[in-house]
């Protein structure tokens, strides 16, 4: 077929062999919905004065077109409402109304068909129409059914389905632009409206037929046409993933904090629902932290809220009487919601920022007492456990036997974490490269510049090794572990289904601990990092080295500049650390795999 060719007199005219075209672009805003990227159709003529004539009212037509596009989408976009005014449904029938009558002036305008008679009042007749034209007693017949069957619906209380099918349509027309509750109860008033607009037109048009024109014959007035809004604000469920898709790019997520954002971001789209995100408001935010509040612990996991919404969940924790979450988990899921908040309000002018800021549940536990350190006593059972004096197998670690653990990981990671205060996933991720020497002081590189490693505050920190697991044995343990080639240091840890080395020791570690007898309800691995801190009060670390050997971030302006204590700084205060009555003296220390 011969291509399009653009024609001088009108940005829009084009023409291919002799006849003449309209053609424009889709507004790229539109492209997504409209269902085809251009409007080009043919203008039927192979003048050019006449195309001209035809192109501008063309233009301006599918220029209406994309307006009509551009307000369905702001009225799909804009908040569904439940309930409609009084002058809601008024404005609804004048917009009907006004449509039936106005209708009808254009087919009386367009003429009737009149087979029996040519030419009528010396006139000629018109060309013949492409479209069927009823006579007039055709039409008029057409209307009076129509309007009988209106009023015999109205009178009755009947809602008939051609009725509801105009009201999804007249819903959507400018001047009314309501996006009502496909649950909502005005639907029958809507329909109730139509059908006393359709009465009250097939009068008018019956007055017509008889010849007058009066004023109570006249269209009545079109409702005002609502001004588009400028911008389209997007869905609640479509800025959470622009967010996530940002921050996964750029790195600021792990995979299990990325998890647990986005399972706390759809539960409040579940609870506060998915509306343009300039909808929502301080109410939805009391709503979502209410049903936290009532929301059972693990209810993922409980057979009687596992299986149901987290609506339906939190409504069966009182008549179960089950357990509810922490108020920290609470606050964790608010902060969780208010980060996407705060980052919307950076990138949308219509949202106003963190719709969570003030809602915070109390928490009475003081920060440090959420997670306790190990006792005297539980670590003394710990370190004369069979773990450290010999086993029957490493299946069967807590059960005592001759098999020396000192080559696994189960030996070195407890007594690391207790004397070097390193998080258990930095430990676990330690390439056999990350163990180290400079002037005589052996350290460990704490990093996550390996492929696989990741580090809580992306800082590189350097950790000298305490004298108690110099003195049994790790660097010995470290050089046969140098001699089967490079790779992790603990070779047989896993990594995890979100990427951490340290998931099965998080998990077998209380395990063990309760197996021996020391296990309580608010310790587990993590609280040996809690021992390592008291430990630093006690022996008089300075405090801002204990932050740094811990990998606490420096606040302020500090923490921006240079590049932290020197190693024979750290390697003098991590020697004063001590834990006055702990019993190591049954530990031989390493003996080779």
């Amino acid at each position: 077929m011969e291509k399009l060719h653009k024609v001088s007199g009108h940005t829009r005219l084009y023409r291919r062999g002799a006849t003449y075209y309209h053609r424009a672009a889709v507004p790229k805003g539109l492209l997504a919905t409209y269902g085809k990227a251009e409007e080009t159709f043919s203008l039927k003529t192979k003048d050019h004065a006449e195309a001209l004539r035809r192109v501008r009212i063309a233009a301006v037509e599918v220029d209406q077109r994309f307006d009509e596009h551009r307000r369905r989408l702001d009225i799909q976009s804009a908040p569904a409402v439940h309930e409609l005014s009084t002058d809601q449904l008024a404005n609804i029938k004048q917009a009907y109304l006004h449509h039936l009558v106005d209708e009808d002036e254009e087919i009386r305008l367009d003429g009737f068909e009149e087979a029996d008679d040519p030419s009528i009042g010396g006139f000629s007749a018109e060309p013949p129409h492409l479209e069927p034209r009823p006579t007039f007693d055709e039409y008029n017949e057409l209307v009076e059914d129509m309007g009988e069957v209106s009023r015999h619906n109205l009178a009755r209380g009947k809602q008939d389905a051609f009725f509801r099918g105009e009201a999804e349509d007249v819903l959507s027309w400018n001047g009314v632009g309501i996006r009502l509750s496909p649950q909502s109860p005005d639907w029958r008033m809507v329909v109730r409206a139509l059908q006393e607009a359709s009465v009250e037109a097939s009068g008018i048009v019956a007055k017509r037929s008889e010849g007058q024109r009066r004023a109570s014959c006249a269209t009545p007035q079109e409702p005002a046409r609502r001004p588009l809004r400028a911008t389209v604000s997007p869905l609640l469920s479509q800025a959470i993933d622009e967010w996530a898709t940002e921050r996964n790019r750029t790195g600021v997520w792990s995979p299990k904090v990325a998890d647990d954002y986005m399972y706390w971001a759809k539960a409040f789209v579940e609870v506060a629902g998915d509306r343009p995100i300039n909808d929502y408001a301080k109410a939805d935010a009391r709503a979502f932290k209410a049903l936290l509040l009532k929301l059972p612990s693990n209810w993922r996991k409980m057979p009687a809220t596992r299986k149901g919404a987290i609506i339906e969940a939190a409504e069966k924790s009182a008549a179960y009487g089950l357990k509810v979450i922490a108020p920290t988990t609470i606050n964790k899921a608010l902060n969780r919601i208010g980060a996407f908040w705060i980052w919307a309000g950076t990138h949308y002018d219509e949202v106003a920022g963190d719709l969570m800021a003030g809602l915070h549940a109390k928490v009475n536990t003081k920060a440090k007492d959420q997670r306790n350190p190990l006792s005297l006593d539980q670590l003394n059972k710990l370190f004369n456990s069979p773990l450290f004096t010999g086993c029957r197998s490493e299946k069967f670690r807590s059960q005592p036997g001759k098999v020396d653990m000192s080559h696994t990981a189960w030996f070195w990671l407890p007594i690391l974490s207790l004397f070097n205060g390193a998080r258990l996933n930095e430990l676990c991720q330690l390439d056999v490269g990350d163990v180290q020497e400079e002037d005589g002081i052996p350290f460990l590189k704490l990093t996550d510049e390996g492929e696989y490693q990741r580090n809580k505050t992306n800082l590189t920190r350097r950790s000298p090794l305490h004298p108690v697991p110099l003195k049994l044995g790790f660097l010995s343990f470290v050089s046969q572990r140098r001699q089967r080639g490079p790779g992790l240091l603990f070779a047989g840890l896993k990594r995890g289904n979100y990427g951490y080395y340290s998931d099965a020791m998080t998990k077998n570690f209380s395990a063990y601990l309760k197996a021996i007898g020391a296990k309580t309800e608010k310790t587990s691995f993590h609280s040996l990092r809690h021992n390592f801190e008291d430990a630093c009060r006690n022996s008089r670390v300075e405090w801002s080295i204990m932050n740094a050997l811990q990998g606490h971030a420096e606040k302020g302006q500090g923490g921006r500049y240079g590049d932290g204590y020197h190693l024979e700084v750290l390697k003098a205060e991590m020697d004063k650390l001590a834990y006055p009555g702990l019993d190591l003296s049954r530990i031989n220390g390493f003996r080779g795999s």
